[in-house]
């Protein structure tokens, strides 16, 4: 295992670990603007990771082509939200 391979699964387990947390948020919280948010975060974090996930296991049209661009709608998507309802 080489060192790239190494850190996208350092990579993936940090990621994945860490958008659970806002994806339990949003199943908990009453606020809607907030459980949108929390769920965009989380959809972005867990996919990011998986992201990594598929690289590091040699798939690089499931990583390039399917996951990077369907994170990153849900990073923009998140921005976009936050930027219309972010203040409460």
């Amino acid at each position: 295992m080489d060192f790239t391979s190494t850190l996208n699964l350092l990579a993936f387990a940090a990621l994945f670990a860490v958008g659970l947390v806002p994806l339990y948020l949003s199943i908990k919280v009453k606020v809607k603007s907030l459980r949108i948010l929390s769920l965009l975060l989380g959809l972005f974090a867990t996919i990011h990771g998986t992201y990594h996930l598929a690289y590091d296991f040699n798939q690089p049209f499931l990583a390039m082509v399917v996951l990077d661009p369907v994170s990153v709608t849900f990073l923009l998507a998140f921005g976009v939200y936050y930027s219309k309802k972010g203040i409460l």
